[in-house]
């Protein structure tokens, strides 16, 4: 069965980014935001929590990340690339989009390494784990539809 996604499917992908986005930012302000305030307009509260601005701007890039999901992962836009080739140019479009977003919106100095050594880690953290948990519900859905075939097969002899 394909699944034909809706924009229901889009605002949840975007809702989903947002909010383990703003997760992320809440550990990050307790463990770091005393210390990265000088550094960072994302910790301008310091401790104390996001600003209005910093949650508007991590919404609009979960709302570019989930279109260029859309975009990658869309059989009717892109039709003989590998998953994996999908995934890294989908991966570095990110790190484009954040680039400019950390550019634009002060979020790190973009010419100190220490803060770009950072985000590489947490991105690559962040990505490994969708990854792995993309590759778990692909199986679960995968040997729920085999058990499903399984028991039409055992129906019909």
């Amino acid at each position: 069965m394909i699944k034909k996604n809706s924009i229901f499917d889009y605002f949840t992908n975007v809702m989903v980014i947002f909010g383990i986005s703003v997760i992320a930012l809440g550990i990050f302000c307790v463990l770091f935001g005393e210390d990265a305030v000088e550094v960072s307009s994302i910790f301008k509260l310091k401790n104390d929590g996001l600003a209005i601005d910093t949650l508007a701007q991590f919404l609009m890039m979960a709302f570019i990340i989930s279109g260029l999901m859309w975009f990658f992962f869309t059989d009717r836009i892109i039709k003989n690339l590998a998953i994996v080739f999908r995934s890294i140019l989908m991966f570095i479009c990110i790190i484009v989009v954040v680039a400019i977003f950390a550019g634009i919106f002060n979020w790190f100095p973009v010419d100190m390494v220490m803060p770009w050594v950072m985000f590489f880690i947490c991105f690559f953290v962040c990505a490994t784990v969708s990854v792995g948990v993309s590759v778990l519900k692909e199986k679960s859905d995968n040997r729920k539809m085999q058990e499903a075939l399984d028991r039409l097969k055992g129906e019909d002899i």
